[in-house]
This record gives C-alpha cells, structure tokens and sequence, in this order.
C-alpha cells in the first residue's frame, strides 16, 4: 500500500509540473485491441477498449479483458488518463480506476468475482493520423481481502476516430 501511495503522489507531482498538458481532443474518440499479463494471478489475457476525450486535458477508457486462465472469465474496468505530450506523436499519462473482475487465484484457492482500485502510468505513440500503439502498467488493490492484488501490463494497437 506505501508504494502504491508512493506512485500516485509522484504521478501527482508529474501532472501538475507539467505546463504542457494535452489528451487527444474533446470528442476525440479511439477503439483498441491489448494483450496482457496479470502477475499475481499468472495469466494471460486479451482486450478491447475504448478511449474519448471527455476535456482536452482528460480521457476515459472502459474496456474488457477476458482472461486466459482455468476458473477466471473477464475483467472489467474503467480508467481515467490525463496525458501529458512528450511530443506531437507521443504521450504518457497516470492512471485512476477501478475493475470489477473474476480471476482465480490458485495459490490462495479464492475464486469469485471482487472489485479494484487501478493505479498506473502508460504511454500512447501515434504511427500517423489513424494507427497508434500504447502499453500500461497498473496495479490493482482487490477486495473482498483474500484476493491478492497484482500488476498488469498491456499492449496495444488503437485505431483514431
């Protein structure tokens, strides 16, 4: 939980350092394909999302990821990004969310669906005017308690609206 913490105030830090703060337009809208790995749960998965400017300088993405493992079905959640341009075709961005998920956990024999707070950081590189690729890391704090919480990384391929 420290790091957690840890990460989100210098996330904070990152965001109201910045001067040049800029998402994809308002109104703006993309639509993904990810592939992931979930640490703690050790498993695989595979995703679409969705990602709109809601202001200039604020994204949303819901998105849904099935997950590849015996006894787990899907992820669901929604992040809100602030993305901070590192140039015209690049961004990276913090994290804020939450997931409501079923994923088993062999190790603790927990099974059933629970809920959590996503925090990370992650990256959009635009190829050109329609094509860009992104990744994520995240970590998710699980409830009810005997679920473990674990990291997730994505990557992606986004088509631009």
């Amino acid at each position: 939980m420290k790091r957690a913490l840890g990460v989100l105030v210098a996330l904070l830090v990152i965001v109201s350092a910045t001067n040049n703060v800029q998402a994809q337009e308002q109104g703006d809208f993309r639509l993904g394909f990810r592939t992931g790995f979930y640490f703690r749960a050790n498993a695989y998965a595979i995703g679409m999302y969705g990602t709109y400017g809601i202001r200039d300088w604020l994204n949303v993405e819901p998105g849904i990821n099935y997950i590849c493992k015996q006894n787990s079905t899907v992820d669901v959640y929604c992040d809100f990004q602030v993305p901070l341009e590192i140039a015209a075709y690049w961004h990276v961005y913090p994290i804020f969310g939450v997931s409501v998920h079923d994923i088993y956990d062999k190790r603790r024999d927990v099974d059933g669906w629970g809920a959590g707070l996503n925090i990370g950081l992650g990256t959009t590189y635009n190829m050109n005017d329609r094509w860009s690729l992104s990744a994520q890391a995240k970590w998710m704090g699980r409830v009810p308690l005997e679920h473990i919480s674990t990291v997730v990384i994505y990557v992606g391929v986004d088509y631009n609206f």
